[in-house]
């Protein structure tokens, strides 16, 4: 099944008490505005479009009520699925503002055109993102900040990056 025209959103954790709860992690910005989509989760290698009837943001955690979930039981099915919308739903970015989805895979160089590597993933560490480049060649893995002064141009699936060649 090809998911090219989703994105994971979030994924649902776990129950929460007795009467159908799901608690759920949310990898939107702001973690609310995961129930601003129409979340769907793959079950049968299908997509079936969740119904969201209530949720809660807590101090530790989100959960969400869907429709016709009741009991405990019936949240069974629904366990460590991610949760997926269309990419069309996300909002347009401003210039110079990228989805990460949208960097992965993205090859990295630096301004004297050398190869670093790919871009693989990225994750948040404190106020800034860190890019996470692989070289497949040299088994490194370079990690840099997604930050202005590092960050000299993305177009066509090339990130141009100031940033010490270590090959």
């Amino acid at each position: 099944m090809s998911y090219d025209n989703h994105i994971i959103v979030g994924k649902i954790l776990t129950t929460h008490g007795i009467k159908g709860w799901l608690a759920i992690g949310s990898f939107t910005s702001n973690p609310e505005d995961i129930f601003k989509y129409n979340l769907k989760v793959v079950i049968d290698n299908k997509f079936k479009q969740l119904a969201v009837t209530e949720y809660n943001l807590m101090p530790k955690k989100i959960i969400m009520k869907l429709e016709d979930i009741d009991s405990i039981e019936s949240c069974k099915e629904y366990m460590n699925l991610d949760l997926y919308t269309l990419t069309d739903e996300l909002p347009e970015v401003e210039s110079n503002e990228y989805y990460w989805h949208d960097l992965i895979g993205c090859s990295v160089f630096n301004e004297n055109n050398i190869l670093l590597g790919v871009a693989d993933s990225l994750f948040t560490s404190g106020d800034t993102d860190i890019l996470v480049v692989k070289n497949d060649s040299s088994q490194k893995e370079t990690l840099i900040p997604f930050l202005k002064s590092n960050i000299v141009r993305v177009i066509d699936g090339k990130i141009t990056v100031r940033w010490k060649s270590e090959i």
